[in-house]
């Protein structure tokens, strides 16, 4: 069965990556939730889409000083109502690659309970530096380039060992799914919220669907 990743939480009625849009994506059943996480100034890890939230900059600030609704990766791996998760690291020239990795292996280490999370990001050398901490975490490469043959993109993810691609939508085709179950890679596709597209992705048997309209795209797979 085609898996439902709720993309930032559900957001049409919540404010994404907070856990009003968390929890609405646990009440409308979704699979697993996507979110975005950035390491701060004084080691913790925020959840925000942007390096920046109203006018401050993550990176370079401490936690005390983000806005209230800013949750951390600690405190959803900690609420018993959350499902499994995908969590995209946000990358920028400044980011200290050693000690994002370094975090985030505390933090998914200390919450062993529960179903290891899918972690994710375009930045293939902190996907690289979390493997060599440990072989067992789930790891996932974004892309959005169309290139991916003449880049090797599948065999590239198979000597990293990494477990999934997260394509955007625009590069799945028949060719892109039957490259990725040579090497038994899964693939979760982003950002998919039109229902064409959704009936397309289910014809091709992809792994998951991120997507902002949850309802919607779980309705199309048990139709």
């Amino acid at each position: 069965m085609i898996q439902v990743c709720a993309h930032r939480g559900v957001s049409s009625d919540h404010r994404e990556n907070t856990f009003g849009a968390f929890h609405a994506a646990v009440r409308q059943e979704a699979d697993s939730i996507e979110l975005d996480v950035w390491l701060t100034k004084d080691n913790h890890l925020a959840i925000h889409h942007d390096k920046t939230c109203e006018g401050i900059d993550i990176e370079e600030s401490t936690l005390e000083t983000l806005p209230d609704f800013i949750p951390t990766l600690k405190d959803v791996l900690n609420d018993f109502r959350m499902i499994p998760l995908n969590i995209e690291l946000k990358i920028s020239p400044v980011t200290d690659l050693e000690r994002l990795a370094e975090r985030v292996i505390k933090e998914v280490n200390g919450n062993i309970a529960r179903t290891p999370p899918l972690i994710s990001s375009f930045n293939i050398e902190i996907l690289q530096s979390l493997r060599g901490y440990s072989e067992n975490l789930k790891l996932g490469y974004l892309t959005a380039r169309k290139d991916w043959e003449r880049s090797m993109l599948f065999e590239t993810i198979a000597e990293n060992n990494f477990q999934a691609v997260h394509p955007h939508h625009s590069l799945v085709s028949e060719e892109f799914i039957s490259a990725s179950k040579e090497d038994n890679i899964e693939v979760n596709v982003w950002t998919v919220n039109e229902q064409e597209l959704v009936t397309r992705l289910i014809d091709l048997e992809v792994n998951s669907i991120i997507t902002d309209d949850v309802q919607m795209v779980k309705a199309f797979i048990k139709g």
